[in-house]
């Protein structure tokens, strides 16, 4: 009964069942209903060790290898990290002279050398202590970290991103959502047998959960455990042919421009304009405040480690990370990224690091590597990727170069060689690769199929100038007329190609991160971070991969 005064009470149900039940919410619903069970229990236990250490700390600590500088103001600081990043590029040249692996992509482990780490956070395979032991004694309990996994996770799956502040946001403006993810609301008391509190979280509990996963390489070993528990269960199909590419992902900062002294003293003496170079901007950690950074004794360090000029093409230049994905070339499904230490390395220079990491982190796709399948940017690794899986072979595409035309002109009929050495007739059709002759040390060419499956040559209108006999035309060209091409394994054949045509997966594969799972922009700064962003995408979708068994 209301009063006759008194105004209708209008209210919405946003739990029924029409609501939970809509197809538009299978996916992050899956997400959040799978996010249970021993390994993410163990995980969330991992997590609350990892917090008391956090409150411990009387001032945040530096991220494992993260830079800083001592220099006498901002512009030297600049200097200084041009310097450090040219000293980079030449540590890694001697490394690779000297048969070493440099030190191209981000680690997201722990340093293991912080004697203040408990064990558990130093070595994932130790097994943490019961939720009783980490929580039980005196003190407000954590929020839960269930919870928030679920939250921090499916909230890219509704359009919100998963940086503290949406979260956040979309928790205490969705109530569907927040108790799906088990939070009891914003007043919720914890219940005497609960060790933790499922009260809704402050912005600040929110931020603090993702730097402690972050900092502690917790969504790195989340992302891991899943893809391991993938493939040991079927659910993801090793197999023995891997894509690698590289992509980017605009930084969430700005870069500041620096004049090298060497370059300054040449456009003195030219009377020109001096080259400028981009360097991540930088700042102090300390306390001492903006006005106080020039001369107060602190270091400085960059405010995106890591982030550079990423170059994709004449009129597409980004301030930008840069990451190394692999993904399997059938199911076209990515299984591991990692983010470079600088973002303008060389896309060669990422290959063999990566698969380095992949020996120790995932021998189990390692082991059965065959074929590695990238574009004509990895071709110098031919060699050392042989060392990898079973003795795995680099297929890349030919590297394509002028040809002698007085090559063509030996062959009658024959217009020209492309690049890539395809011959071309005067009717314009590409010959395919027949094979090889070995005794010779010619390729054997020979003219296509029409439409209808015969032989070109047979309608062609000039075949009289080129055809003696027969109806399709065939050459003989030395091999070291078409250099381009990989004698033991020419690119041309027709097993190379059928091959080859699966690189394309890996763009597939990058789609999915960054476009399906809202992983485009960047709201983090710093490579630490920006591994973290990826390896929630990568997370989610081999979440979501399980749930669709």
């Amino acid at each position: 009964m209301r009063l006759s005064n008194a105004e209708p009470l209008l209210f919405e149900s946003s739990d029924s069942a029409s609501i939970l039940g809509d197809v538009v919410n299978e996916a992050w619903l899956a997400v959040v209903y799978a996010i249970a069970g021993e390994r993410f229990e163990e995980l969330v236990r991992r997590y609350y060790v990892a917090l008391y250490h956090f409150r411990q700390q009387r001032s945040r600590p530096k991220l494992n290898s993260a830079v800083e500088l001592y220099a006498d103001g901002e512009q030297e600081a600049l200097l200084g990290m041009l310097e450090m990043i040219e000293q980079g590029k030449a540590d890694r040249k001697q490394a690779e002279r000297e048969g070493a692996v440099g030190n191209v992509l981000c680690d997201a482990h722990t340093d293991p050398q912080d004697e203040t780490l408990p064990e558990v956070l130093k070595d994932f395979s130790k097994t943490p202590p019961s939720l009783t032991t980490i929580l039980t004694g005196p003190g407000r309990p954590p929020c839960d970290g269930l919870c928030l996994l679920r939250a921090f996770l499916a909230a890219p799956l509704l359009g919100a991103g998963d940086d503290p502040t949406s979260v956040h946001l979309l928790l205490h403006s969705n109530p569907t959502f927040a108790r799906s993810c088990s939070f009891l609301g914003p007043g919720a008391m914890k219940q005497p047998w609960e060790l933790t509190s499922r009260r809704l979280p402050s912005l600040s509990v929110c931020e603090e959960f993702s730097e402690i996963m972050t900092r502690y390489g917790l969504w790195h070993l989340a992302r891991l455990e899943q893809v391991r528990e993938n493939i040991a269960s079927g659910v993801l199909k090793v197999e023995d042919t891997v894509c690698f590419d590289t992509t980017h992902i605009e930084a969430n900062s700005h870069c500041a421009n620096v004049v090298p002294p060497e370059a300054q003293a040449k456009a003195d003496k030219d009377g020109s304009m001096p080259q400028h170079r981009k360097v991540p901007r930088v700042y102090k950690r300390c306390d001492c405040g903006h006005d106080q950074w020039e001369t107060c004794e602190h270091p400085w360090s960059p405010t995106d480690q890591g982030a550079a000029v990423v170059v994709k093409g004449p009129t597409r230049i980004y301030w930008a990370h840069k990451s190394s994905v692999a993904a399997f070339a059938q199911s076209e499904i990515p299984f591991d990224v990692r983010v470079c230490l600088y973002a303008a390395e060389h896309d060669s220079k990422t290959l063999i690091p990566h698969l380095e990491i992949l020996r120790r982190d995932l021998p189990e796709v390692e082991s059965q590597l065959r074929y590695v399948l990238a574009d004509d940017a990895y071709r110098s690794n031919s060699d050392a990727v042989g060392r990898f899986g079973q003795e795995a072979r680099l297929i890349v595409p030919v590297h394509g170069r002028q040809v002698n035309p007085a090559l063509a002109d030996s062959f009658d009929g024959i217009a020209r060689f492309t690049p890539a050495g395809i011959p071309v007739c005067e009717g314009e059709y590409r010959f395919e690769l027949l094979g090889r002759d070995i005794t010779g040390q010619r390729y054997i060419w020979t003219a296509p199929d029409d439409d209808d499956g015969r032989p070109v040559c047979a309608s062609c209108p000039l075949a009289a100038t080129c055809l003696a006999c027969g109806q399709r035309r065939h050459i003989r060209v030395h091999r070291s007329d078409l250099p381009q091409i990989d004698w033991d394994h020419p690119q041309h054949s027709t097993r190379n190609r059928t091959r080859y045509k699966k690189r394309t997966g890996v763009e597939r594969a990058i789609k999915r991160l960054k476009v399906d799972l809202n992983g485009e922009h960047l709201t983090h700064r710093g490579v630490h971070r920006a591994q973290a962003h990826l390896d929630r995408r990568l997370l989610t979708l081999h979440i979501l991969l399980a749930v669709a068994g």
